[in-house]
């Protein structure tokens, strides 16, 4: 295990020395990146928490945690770092008073230990699996708590870590606590030799955006633009393809012949096909009208603007993703629920499977075979809308990120 540390500290440090003169002339010349790969962060006095996100997904994760954590001690200091350009980009949006955003050091002892200097953090979170044993290692040292959060292992990284089992044995056994997103993630961790009380499968952070606000006179404001009333029921089918559309305006006939209240509103996935959906909507002889002009008689409205959806899916009654009932392999059918709306979505999931499971365990939503189903399950909710459950605000108290995010408070007080 020794050896295998020494290595790696031989190995990192030539790195940093390999890119050195070209990194350093960067940092001088105001690259952010570049001072963040040396350390080189402004002094940020004490930080109550640092975080460590690698990439987008992991950034918009600690995203989550920053809110609840903010959310339950206003004035707490943050300070969040990411690897990548694009997890910095989405770090940004999170960047406020109490929150500054960096990039995290290479992992060679030099910059570890200038980045620990300036951020001065009370603990260190991590986010995902992101193993730095410098960092871990100094940090411990330095008696600063170490957290993983919504931690995972996959199959093929457990294989390699095997190959090392004794040294990341020893840096693991520097973590607090682990928040793991599964039962078959805590086998993977036992095998380091982590005592069980430090594995804690909380779940998947992942869904725990924070829901929406609904303001009624937001809501009020959109159905005007869509033409429907408050008595109006309304289907917001968002993120359309070639095949969905001419599906649902056959759904929309059958429906709205017998129940005239009903309202489709179509916000195709790509504008450039509006033409293509315009012409079939003409081939059925429907009347239609395009959001934001309602012409008063049309119960069809075409939305032919990007970035409507969040309004579109809190005004809606009831929502449909698309990209599902054609082999795409889906869209976010997450967005409707974040915004309390019930969801549908047809068989073809494969890029949103993690998804689907959380939506159908939780039942924001259902799954559907056909759009005949889709037709038996609008009409049924139509008549009963307790068929599914509405995502609240109270959900994220009893969620991964506040059962990892309570912890991180508990502790906190203790440091």
């Amino acid at each position: 295990m020794r050896i295998m540390s020494f290595l790696y500290r031989i190995l990192s440090a030539t790195i940093y020395f390999i890119l050195w003169p070209y990194g350093r002339i960067r940092a001088a010349s105001g690259s952010e990146l570049w001072r963040g790969r040396f350390g080189l962060i402004p002094n940020q006095g004490k930080t109550d928490v640092w975080i460590h996100a690698a990439s987008v997904g992991e950034a918009k994760i600690a995203g989550y945690l920053i809110d609840y954590l903010r959310h339950k001690k206003p004035g707490m200091g943050i300070y969040l770092t990411t690897m990548t350009v694009a997890g910095h980009k989405t770090a940004v949006r999170f960047k406020s008073d109490g929150v500054q955003v960096g990039y995290c050091p290479i992992d060679s002892i030099g910059p570890v230990k200038r980045a620990l200097d300036n951020i001065k953090p009370r603990m260190l979170i991590i986010t995902e699996t992101e193993i730095w044993p410098n960092l871990i290692e100094e940090s411990h040292r330095r008696q600063i708590p170490i957290v993983l959060v919504n931690g995972r292992m996959s199959d093929q990284a457990f294989s390699k870590y095997k190959l090392i089992e004794k040294m990341l044995s020893q840096v693991l056994s520097n973590y607090d606590m682990f928040y793991l997103k599964s039962e078959a993630d805590k086998k993977k961790f036992m095998f380091f030799n982590l005592p069980d009380k430090r594995l804690v499968v909380a779940g998947d952070m992942k869904f725990d955006a924070p829901v929406l606000s609904r303001s009624v006179e937001r809501i009020k404001a959109t159905r005007q633009l869509m033409g429907a009333s408050e008595n109006d029921f309304v289907l917001v089918a968002g993120s359309t393809r070639p095949g969905e559309e001419e599906a649902l305006l056959k759904l929309f006939g059958d429906i709205s012949e017998s129940i005239p209240t009903f309202r489709l509103i179509l916000a195709p996935r790509h504008l450039n096909r509006m033409d293509e959906i315009k012409s079939a909507i003409a081939l059925k002889n429907l009347n239609y009208a395009i959001y934001g002009s309602p012409n008063g008689t049309a119960a069809l409205t075409l939305v032919d603007k990007m970035g409507e959806l969040n309004d579109l899916y809190q005004a809606a009654d009831l929502a449909f993703v698309g990209g599902t009932l054609v082999n795409v392999g889906g869209h976010n059918i997450l967005e409707p629920v974040w915004a309390g709306t019930p969801v549908i979505f047809g068989p073809h999931v494969s890029n949103i499977a993690e998804a689907k499971d959380y939506v159908l365990t939780n039942n924001y939503g259902v799954m559907v075979g056909s759009i005949d189903d889709m037709k038996d399950v609008i009409q049924k909710y139509m008549k009963n809308k307790s068929l599914f459950a509405i995502k609240s605000e109270e959900d994220l108290s009893h969620s991964p990120t506040a059962l990892a995010g309570d912890y991180i408070l508990e502790r906190l007080s203790r440091v």
